[in-house]
């Protein structure tokens, strides 16, 4: 009977053990594991108090549910094993003093106390019904009070574990276990042949705030600067002060172009006003950028080379970031540079609207003009659309551009009604400007706004967008169908749009892409087909890119209803391209043009 006694004694101590442990932890173990431990042993104890009793009772029959406790247990430990493999260990500043350990326990040992002690006596002397209600009445007061008291324990030890692991200012992480965190990460990436990006940001001008404000305006606006860059950043990202004004970002799983991407963003919200009070604040900042394992294996090292990197954009004039790797720099910084300046070249007046006429091939009559962004920076000079059109899109700077270059596009068109009666305006639609949902609203409203008929504007959509989501498309486009609006498909032949794609797209307009028109003799079939394929749809077709005057008349003979290119003319401002065409209609042809500069030569 001793011997059966000794089980359920001995699970006591274990599920004693487990309290133990969760209210201890020394191993970090996290809840679900201790949780699994205790259910496991809280199986074993059961099915040994059951053994037991039907032991004394000589009624114990093996086989029988009571018996299924001993394997779920044994399952639930070894689970408990598994998952306490995975468990990451992490080293935290909170640490009770040299032997304050065993005081939270006495509790729990005086309630394993009261279960050895009934064990004993109801073996031994067993207790009458009343006395065995008071008893287990005590045993679940004492029960439900340590409950409360671990679940109080665990809210306070989060409470201690965060302010020890977080900077009180800021609320963001502190650089304690900065270098270990950021090891570990490294250590992961490593294994997935993934990369770490570790950017170094100092706040310029903070000194100079915090004398002309004083240091409590000084606090708030570093408060301010944490929570920007914790919004700023993408999921994953870890932001820590290091100290004073200065910052470190660890960015897992980047390379270069996303490093680059993130020190831009956080450059342009840390350069916004702040507002402190009743002060305006502006500052900026300098970001140095560190790769792993480009630059380094050791989160040390790269630390300190993000550092480095950090002073090298402060000399350079601060307000910039620079990588540590001077190669990646030629790479990305006249990118970064070109997108710092294409932000605010709108609100400076560097952009404009370039016109090229596109013309009746037949009758050289000019049916409209094609609306062409330029940008001339004071700082790059001239910078070509295939340059910055993409870095715009790239940035989510489109909508906003496209915003603007429809509505002057539109205002053009309304001036030029005096001069070229009935010319429209084409004006090109980015894929994610057409997605957009307030696209079809945006266009009914700038044609308000200038009072202008909406048969003169077509816009020119690439197959890709279309093809994003043809059914959301199509709707789009019928929308801007009933308004009046004419839809071109630009760069026709270079995408995947099929003929029944087509021929379910309400589409006006064809335009076939330069690179087929310029190859000439050896795309003369395909051109045909694409003519054909319009014209039996009930589309006019537009050859792009026409150089020259053999190539005019070769895309005419094709049955090309249109032509585009710098044969007719280049884009020009609105007054010049406008000029141009009147001269043109109300003198002379191409043709006649053409044989005037024969005769000339």
């Amino acid at each position: 009977m001793w011997v059966s006694l000794a089980y359920p004694v001995a699970d006591l101590l274990l599920c004693a053990a487990a309290v133990t442990l969760a209210l201890w932890r020394p191993l970090s173990l996290r809840r679900r594991v201790v949780f699994l431990l205790a259910t496991g042993l809280l199986f074993y104890l059961g099915s040994d108090v059951l053994y037991y009793n039907a032991l004394a009772h000589k009624v114990y029959v093996s086989g029988t549910l009571a018996d299924l406790g001993w394997p779920l247990g044994a399952l639930l430990i070894a689970w408990a094993a598994y998952r306490s493999g995975q468990t990451i260990k992490r080293q935290t500043t909170v640490r009770p003093e040299r032997g304050e350990h065993w005081k939270p326990l006495l509790p729990h040992y005086a309630v394993l106390g009261v279960f050895v002690l009934y064990l004993t006596t109801h073996f031994l002397t067993p207790l009458d019904s009343g006395q065995q209600v008071i008893l287990w009445l005590v045993v679940g007061l004492f029960v439900l009070r340590q409950l409360l008291t671990l679940t109080d324990n665990q809210r306070l030890h989060l409470r201690l574990t965060y302010r020890a692991e977080h900077d009180p200012l800021t609320g963001v992480r502190n650089r304690d276990d900065l270098e270990v965190n950021l090891q570990r990460q490294i250590d992961e990436a490593r294994s997935w042949n993934d990369g770490v990006a570790v950017l170094f940001v100092d706040l310029d001008r903070m000194k100079m705030i915090n004398d002309t404000f004083g240091h409590p305006v000084g606090d708030q606006l570093l408060r301010a600067v944490a929570g920007r860059l914790t919004a700023q950043l993408p999921p994953g990202a870890v932001v820590s002060r290091f100290g004073g004004d200065e910052f470190v970002i660890v960015l897992s799983r980047s390379a270069a172009p996303q490093a680059a991407q993130v020190a831009q963003a956080i450059l342009e919200t840390v350069g916004q006003v702040f507002q402190i009070g009743s002060d305006l604040l502006h500052i900026s900042a300098s970001i140095g950028v560190a790769l792993v394992p480009g630059d380094t294996d050791n989160a040390a090292e790269a630390i300190e080379k993000a550092d480095a990197a950090m002073y090298h954009a402060k000399q350079l004039g601060k307000a910039m970031w620079r990588f540590a790797d001077e190669q990646l720099n030629a790479l990305h910084m006249p990118q970064a540079r070109m997108e710092v300046l294409l932000r605010g070249a709108l609100e400076r007046g560097e952009l404009s609207m370039h016109f090229q006429p596109i013309l009746n091939l037949i009758s050289s009559q000019v049916y409209s003009f094609e609306a062409l962004m330029r940008w001339n920076s004071p700082v790059l000079g001239s910078v070509s659309p295939a340059d910055f059109i993409p870095v715009a899109e790239a940035r989510e700077m489109m909508g906003r551009l496209g915003s603007w270059a429809l509505r002057e596009s539109i205002r053009q068109m309304r001036a030029w009604q005096t001069e070229l009666p009935g010319v429209g305006v084409s004006v090109n639609v980015s894929a994610t400007r057409f997605t957009h949902t307030d696209f079809v609203a945006d266009v009914c409203s700038a044609l308000a706004e200038y009072d202008s008929f909406a048969q003169l504007l077509t816009l020119e959509i690439t197959e890709s967008a279309v093809l994003a989501d043809a059914q959301q498309a199509r709707e789009k486009l019928l929308e801007l169908r009933d308004m009046g609006v004419r839809v071109a498909m630009d760069d026709f032949g270079t995408g995947y749009s099929s003929l029944g794609q087509l021929r379910d797209l309400p589409v006006d307009i064809l335009k076939i892409d330069r690179v087929f028109v310029q190859e000439s003799q050896s795309d003369a079939a395909f051109i045909k087909a694409m003519v054909v394929m319009g014209h039996s749809l009930g589309l006019k077709v537009v050859a792009e890119g026409i150089e020259h005057a053999h190539m005019a008349a070769w895309v005419q003979a094709l049955g090309c209803d249109l032509g585009q290119g710098f044969h007719f003319a280049r884009p020009l401002p609105a007054h010049q391209a406008v000029a141009s065409m009147v001269r043109l209609q109300g003198g002379y042809s191409l043709t006649d043009r053409e044989e005037r500069q024969t005769d000339k030569t």
